[in-house]
């Protein structure tokens, strides 16, 4: 009998817990994978109107990529295009989080800046 209950014990304790933490936390969807397959003909996201803004608020304004900026001035078109083709916007910004580091930006920022690098990170 009491073999019974310990195994009941290890069967709640090693496969029941956990399968019902995978239920209930696995199943979230992961924001990374959103932007990864995100369907971008309904977001608007050209340059002058919707990325220049986002990168002025979050990436020029606190000093670490204005003109003259050892981390590369992205005040510009041509210095935020440079990032956007060595990967490194997209590395950042949409895959590691880590830019800026006040904080991740707004998922609807991030669909923004991953619409405009997919359609060839366009000056418009």
């Amino acid at each position: 009998m009491l073999k019974f209950v310990l195994m009941k014990k290890r069967l709640f304790i090693f496969i029941l817990i956990p399968a019902f933490i995978c239920l209930v936390f696995g199943c979230k969807k992961n924001k990374k994978d959103d932007l990864n397959n995100l369907d971008c003909s309904k977001i608007n996201s050209s340059y002058s109107s919707d990325i220049k803004p986002i990168i002025a608020a979050n990436c020029v304004s606190s000093g670490c990529h204005n003109a003259g900026s050892a981390n590369g001035d992205l005040t510009t078109y041509t210095g935020l295009k440079a990032k956007a083709d060595n990967g490194s916007l997209d590395n950042r910004v949409i895959q590691q989080q880590t830019m800026p580091p006040s904080g991740k930006l707004a998922i609807d920022d991030l669909k923004k800046i991953k619409c405009w690098l997919n359609s060839g990170s366009q000056n418009n």
